[in-house]
Protein backbone atom coordinates (compact mmCIF):
# COMPACT_ATOMS: atom_id res chain seq x y z
CA UNK A 1 0.00 0.00 0.00
CA UNK A 2 0.96 3.45 -1.01
CA UNK A 3 1.60 5.69 2.06
CA UNK A 4 -0.38 9.37 2.23
CA UNK A 5 2.24 10.71 4.16
CA UNK A 6 2.95 14.51 2.86
CA UNK A 7 6.29 14.10 3.50
CA UNK A 8 8.57 10.98 3.78
CA UNK A 9 12.30 11.44 4.42
CA UNK A 10 15.67 8.51 4.86
CA UNK A 11 18.74 9.17 6.50
CA UNK A 12 21.62 8.92 4.34
CA UNK A 13 23.92 6.02 5.43
CA UNK A 14 25.69 5.13 2.53
CA UNK A 15 29.76 5.08 2.39
CA UNK A 16 30.29 7.35 -0.45
CA UNK A 17 34.20 6.84 -0.50
CA UNK A 18 35.55 6.63 -3.69
CA UNK A 19 32.66 7.93 -5.54
CA UNK A 20 33.60 10.44 -8.40
CA UNK A 21 30.99 13.22 -8.20
CA UNK A 22 29.47 14.64 -11.30
CA UNK A 23 27.46 17.74 -11.34
CA UNK A 24 27.78 19.65 -14.87
CA UNK A 25 25.71 16.87 -16.96
CA UNK A 26 22.17 15.51 -16.41
CA UNK A 27 20.87 12.00 -16.09
CA UNK A 28 20.43 11.70 -19.93
CA UNK A 29 23.62 13.15 -20.94
CA UNK A 30 25.19 9.96 -18.40
CA UNK A 31 22.75 7.26 -18.74
CA UNK A 32 19.61 7.51 -20.24
CA UNK A 33 20.89 6.57 -23.94
CA UNK A 34 21.58 2.75 -22.58
CA UNK A 35 19.45 2.49 -20.04
CA UNK A 36 16.10 4.28 -21.27
CA UNK A 37 12.70 2.54 -22.09
CA UNK A 38 11.08 2.65 -25.17
CA UNK A 39 7.62 0.70 -24.79
CA UNK A 40 6.57 1.54 -28.42
CA UNK A 41 7.63 1.43 -31.51
CA UNK A 42 9.39 5.32 -32.36
CA UNK A 43 7.21 7.25 -34.62
CA UNK A 44 6.34 10.39 -35.15
CA UNK A 45 2.78 12.65 -36.85
CA UNK A 46 3.79 14.50 -39.84
CA UNK A 47 2.50 17.34 -38.20
CA UNK A 48 4.52 18.26 -34.99
CA UNK A 49 2.60 20.27 -32.00
CA UNK A 50 3.39 24.22 -31.60
CA UNK A 51 6.14 25.76 -32.59
CA UNK A 52 8.50 26.17 -29.50
CA UNK A 53 10.88 28.84 -31.16
CA UNK A 54 10.86 32.29 -33.69
CA UNK A 55 12.96 29.55 -35.36
CA UNK A 56 10.60 27.10 -36.21
CA UNK A 57 11.50 24.36 -34.38
CA UNK A 58 8.90 22.51 -33.08
CA UNK A 59 8.17 19.61 -30.40
CA UNK A 60 7.74 16.29 -32.25
CA UNK A 61 3.95 13.83 -30.92
CA UNK A 62 4.30 10.22 -31.13
CA UNK A 63 0.41 9.40 -31.10
CA UNK A 64 1.49 5.50 -29.95
CA UNK A 65 3.68 6.68 -27.16
CA UNK A 66 0.62 8.41 -26.53
CA UNK A 67 -1.94 5.62 -26.53
CA UNK A 68 0.67 3.83 -24.27
CA UNK A 69 0.83 6.17 -21.46
CA UNK A 70 -3.04 6.55 -21.77
CA UNK A 71 -3.13 2.47 -21.29
CA UNK A 72 -0.52 2.67 -18.78
CA UNK A 73 -0.96 6.07 -16.63
CA UNK A 74 -4.45 7.63 -14.88
CA UNK A 75 -4.47 10.95 -16.81
CA UNK A 76 -2.45 9.57 -19.61
CA UNK A 77 -2.77 12.05 -22.19
CA UNK A 78 -1.96 14.90 -19.37
CA UNK A 79 1.21 12.81 -18.41
CA UNK A 80 2.09 12.26 -21.95
CA UNK A 81 2.43 16.64 -22.82
CA UNK A 82 3.89 17.08 -19.58
CA UNK A 83 6.57 14.42 -20.64
CA UNK A 84 7.04 15.47 -24.32
CA UNK A 85 7.57 19.26 -23.13
CA UNK A 86 10.99 18.39 -20.34
CA UNK A 87 11.95 15.38 -23.24
CA UNK A 88 12.01 17.58 -26.27
CA UNK A 89 11.53 21.25 -25.57
CA UNK A 90 14.21 21.83 -22.63
CA UNK A 91 17.91 21.99 -22.97
CA UNK A 92 19.80 21.11 -20.01
CA UNK A 93 22.12 23.45 -18.37
CA UNK A 94 24.34 22.76 -14.86
CA UNK A 95 24.40 25.81 -12.34
CA UNK A 96 27.90 27.64 -11.77
CA UNK A 97 29.34 26.74 -8.74
CA UNK A 98 27.98 27.28 -5.46
CA UNK A 99 24.53 28.33 -7.31
CA UNK A 100 21.32 26.69 -6.86
CA UNK A 101 18.84 28.56 -7.91
CA UNK A 102 15.22 26.98 -8.67
CA UNK A 103 13.86 28.33 -11.75
CA UNK A 104 9.63 28.19 -11.61
CA UNK A 105 7.79 26.68 -15.10
CA UNK A 106 7.14 30.38 -15.99
CA UNK A 107 11.10 30.99 -16.06
CA UNK A 108 11.96 27.42 -17.66
CA UNK A 109 9.35 27.46 -19.86
CA UNK A 110 10.84 31.28 -21.24
CA UNK A 111 14.56 30.10 -20.85
CA UNK A 112 13.93 26.78 -22.91
CA UNK A 113 17.08 25.52 -20.12
CA UNK A 114 17.54 24.06 -16.86
CA UNK A 115 18.41 21.44 -14.60
CA UNK A 116 16.86 18.53 -12.94
CA UNK A 117 14.91 19.98 -10.24
CA UNK A 118 13.78 22.61 -13.09
CA UNK A 119 12.91 19.88 -15.24
CA UNK A 120 11.04 18.15 -12.83
CA UNK A 121 8.87 21.12 -11.39
CA UNK A 122 7.71 22.32 -15.15
CA UNK A 123 6.86 18.25 -15.47
CA UNK A 124 5.00 18.65 -11.93
CA UNK A 125 3.28 22.17 -12.71
CA UNK A 126 1.32 20.56 -15.99
CA UNK A 127 -0.06 17.79 -13.75
CA UNK A 128 -0.33 19.96 -10.27
CA UNK A 129 -3.97 19.83 -9.95
CA UNK A 130 -4.46 16.26 -11.40
CA UNK A 131 -5.08 13.60 -8.57
CA UNK A 132 -1.35 11.88 -9.91
CA UNK A 133 -0.03 8.89 -8.28
CA UNK A 134 3.48 10.50 -7.71
CA UNK A 135 6.42 11.95 -5.77
CA UNK A 136 9.10 14.13 -6.20
CA UNK A 137 12.46 12.95 -5.11
CA UNK A 138 15.90 14.85 -4.08
CA UNK A 139 18.74 12.36 -3.47
CA UNK A 140 21.66 10.52 -4.91
CA UNK A 141 22.01 8.69 -8.21
CA UNK A 142 24.51 5.87 -8.00
CA UNK A 143 26.30 4.34 -10.99
CA UNK A 144 27.13 0.44 -9.67
CA UNK A 145 29.69 -0.15 -12.93
CA UNK A 146 31.83 2.81 -12.24
CA UNK A 147 30.84 4.84 -9.43
CA UNK A 148 29.69 8.17 -10.81
CA UNK A 149 27.21 9.64 -8.60
CA UNK A 150 25.34 12.81 -8.24
CA UNK A 151 22.94 14.46 -6.92
CA UNK A 152 19.34 14.47 -8.50
CA UNK A 153 16.20 15.16 -8.40
CA UNK A 154 13.56 13.12 -10.58
CA UNK A 155 9.61 12.38 -10.61
CA UNK A 156 8.85 9.36 -9.22
CA UNK A 157 5.55 7.87 -11.28
CA UNK A 158 3.15 4.90 -10.76
CA UNK A 159 1.49 3.59 -12.78
CA UNK A 160 -2.86 2.10 -12.86
CA UNK A 161 -1.23 -1.15 -11.36
CA UNK A 162 1.22 0.32 -8.73
CA UNK A 163 4.36 -0.08 -10.97
CA UNK A 164 7.04 2.92 -10.28
CA UNK A 165 8.42 4.58 -12.97
CA UNK A 166 11.41 7.34 -13.15
CA UNK A 167 10.82 9.96 -14.90
CA UNK A 168 13.64 11.86 -16.97
CA UNK A 169 13.97 14.88 -19.37
CA UNK A 170 16.54 16.30 -21.49
CA UNK A 171 16.68 12.80 -23.44
CA UNK A 172 14.89 13.87 -26.90
CA UNK A 173 13.68 10.54 -27.56
CA UNK A 174 10.58 8.98 -26.13
CA UNK A 175 12.87 6.88 -23.27
CA UNK A 176 12.43 8.83 -20.57
CA UNK A 177 9.17 7.13 -18.52
CA UNK A 178 10.92 4.13 -16.97
CA UNK A 179 10.37 1.30 -15.29
CA UNK A 180 12.41 1.44 -11.70
CA UNK A 181 12.95 -2.79 -11.96
CA UNK A 182 14.67 -2.54 -15.17
CA UNK A 183 17.67 -0.11 -14.10
CA UNK A 184 17.64 -1.45 -10.53
CA UNK A 185 20.68 -3.79 -11.68
CA UNK A 186 22.96 -0.88 -12.89
CA UNK A 187 22.69 1.75 -10.59
CA UNK A 188 21.61 2.98 -6.78
CA UNK A 189 18.63 5.62 -6.08
CA UNK A 190 19.17 7.09 -2.60
CA UNK A 191 16.61 9.24 -1.93
CA UNK A 192 16.76 12.33 0.69
CA UNK A 193 13.51 13.63 0.49
CA UNK A 194 10.23 13.17 -0.72
CA UNK A 195 7.13 14.70 -1.67
CA UNK A 196 3.83 13.16 -2.61
CA UNK A 197 2.45 14.93 -5.51
CA UNK A 198 -0.98 15.79 -3.93
CA UNK A 199 0.44 17.24 -1.44
CA UNK A 200 3.21 19.53 -2.53
CA UNK A 201 1.36 22.78 -2.31
CA UNK A 202 -0.06 22.25 0.87
CA UNK A 203 3.09 21.27 2.24
CA UNK A 204 4.56 24.71 0.92
CA UNK A 205 1.92 26.38 2.29
CA UNK A 206 1.01 24.94 5.52
CA UNK A 207 4.42 22.26 6.66
CA UNK A 208 7.27 24.65 5.78
CA UNK A 209 6.85 27.70 7.85
CA UNK A 210 6.11 24.83 11.05
CA UNK A 211 9.15 23.23 10.03
CA UNK A 212 11.41 25.92 9.53
CA UNK A 213 10.35 27.28 13.03
CA UNK A 214 11.04 24.22 14.61
CA UNK A 215 14.42 23.82 13.67
CA UNK A 216 14.99 27.29 15.65
CA UNK A 217 14.03 25.47 18.57
CA UNK A 218 15.07 22.39 17.77
CA UNK A 219 12.05 20.39 18.96
CA UNK A 220 10.92 19.36 15.31
CA UNK A 221 9.80 15.40 15.80
CA UNK A 222 12.17 14.32 12.65
CA UNK A 223 15.09 15.59 14.13
CA UNK A 224 15.75 11.94 15.91
CA UNK A 225 15.87 10.36 12.60
CA UNK A 226 17.63 13.08 10.23
CA UNK A 227 21.33 13.31 10.82
CA UNK A 228 21.70 16.68 8.68
CA UNK A 229 18.45 18.75 8.67
CA UNK A 230 20.19 21.60 6.96
CA UNK A 231 20.04 19.48 4.11
CA UNK A 232 16.08 19.05 4.59
CA UNK A 233 15.92 22.59 5.64
CA UNK A 234 17.24 24.04 2.85
CA UNK A 235 15.09 22.36 0.35
CA UNK A 236 12.24 23.31 1.64
CA UNK A 237 13.11 27.24 1.64
CA UNK A 238 13.90 26.78 -1.80
CA UNK A 239 10.81 24.98 -2.26
CA UNK A 240 8.29 27.44 -0.64
CA UNK A 241 10.39 30.36 -2.47
CA UNK A 242 9.96 28.93 -5.92
CA UNK A 243 6.22 28.18 -5.73
CA UNK A 244 5.65 31.46 -4.49
CA UNK A 245 7.14 33.54 -7.56
CA UNK A 246 5.00 31.03 -9.55
CA UNK A 247 2.01 32.50 -7.95
CA UNK A 248 2.82 35.37 -8.63
CA UNK A 249 4.12 34.80 -12.04
CA UNK A 250 0.83 33.28 -13.03
CA UNK A 251 -1.59 35.59 -11.69
CA UNK A 252 0.53 38.38 -13.68
CA UNK A 253 -0.07 36.54 -16.53
CA UNK A 254 -3.71 35.80 -15.95
CA UNK A 255 -3.95 39.40 -15.42
CA UNK A 256 -2.19 40.42 -18.27
CA UNK A 257 -4.63 37.73 -20.07
CA UNK A 258 -7.63 39.76 -18.56
CA UNK A 259 -6.54 43.02 -19.77
CA UNK A 260 -6.13 41.99 -23.25
CA UNK A 261 -9.18 40.43 -23.60
CA UNK A 262 -11.02 43.99 -22.41
CA UNK A 263 -9.15 45.90 -24.39
CA UNK A 264 -10.66 44.14 -27.73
Amino acid sequence: MRYLLAVVTSVILLDFSGVKAFADVSYADLFLAGRGYKPVEETRSEKPTTPRSSSGSSIPDNPLYKEWCTKTFRNGKQIYEAYKEIAFDIEYRSEPPKTDYWQTPVETRQSKKGDCEDSVFLFFSQLSELDIDGDVVWGWVVNKSDSIAFAHVWYQLFDKRGRAYIVEGFSKEWNGIIPEETITGTEKRVPTLMLRHVQIHRVADKMIPQFTESFEDEQFAWGMYLHNTTIIKNIFQKLQDMLTRYRLQVSQVSASIQQLALGN
